[in-house]
């Protein structure tokens, strides 16, 4: 693994455990072994890499939900499946998923400046089945209802607290959300 990719593993730990604006450039550096200087002979600066990050697993992210968009046709089979990459994705790289949450949680604003953002294709499968009349609740709420609780599953599993395995995790989060959101009975 070459120094840039390095820095950019490092910097992730980081970021994920301290935060953004609590990690240096020194602290970047001492983890990888380098001087301060040397990350600059890679980076113009602590936001490149910050947005680097941040492009780089969200472009994972989004590319692996739109699979899903695009291999499955029910409506119900999409949302299931997409809450499951959402949570793989988690489980596989903790610190990148950590990461994300806490840039949208401080720069949120300027996610608008990526292209590829998970966000918008959960916005285009939820507003699907708003378009359908199948929603219990409004596109925004079902939105937050659904990107907060995948957060805290990820997070409570993380913790100890739920302790099934990770695919009945994925398989009882998938069918309550989809409980919670969406009509049960049609009339």
């Amino acid at each position: 693994m070459g120094t840039r990719e390095q820095i950019l593993d490092e910097a992730l730990k980081l970021f994920s455990e301290k935060g953004i604006k609590e990690t240096t450039i020194r602290d970047i550096a001492k983890a990888v072994g380098i001087t301060e200087g040397a990350i600059y002979r890679h980076f113009e600066s602590k936001d490149q890499i910050v947005y680097e990050l941040f492009e780089r697993y969200s472009d994972e992210l989004y590319e692996s939900l739109k699979k899903v968009l695009e291999k499955h046709t029910g409506t119900e089979e999409r949302f299931k499946k997409m809450v499951g990459v959402f949570l793989d994705f988690a489980f596989k790289k903790p610190d990148a998923f950590r990461y994300m949450n806490i840039f949208h949680y401080l720069r949120g604003k300027e996610v608008k400046k990526f292209k590829k953002i998970p966000f918008a294709l959960l916005r285009e499968l939820v507003l699907e089945l708003h378009k359908g009349k199948i929603l219990k609740v409004e596109p925004e709420y079902a939105l937050a209802m659904l990107t907060g609780t995948l957060e805290r599953v990820f997070l409570y599993r993380s913790m100890g607290i739920l302790k099934d395995s990770k695919k009945e995790v994925k398989e009882k989060t998938a069918s309550l959300l989809w409980n919670a959101l969406v009509e049960c009975e049609r009339s």
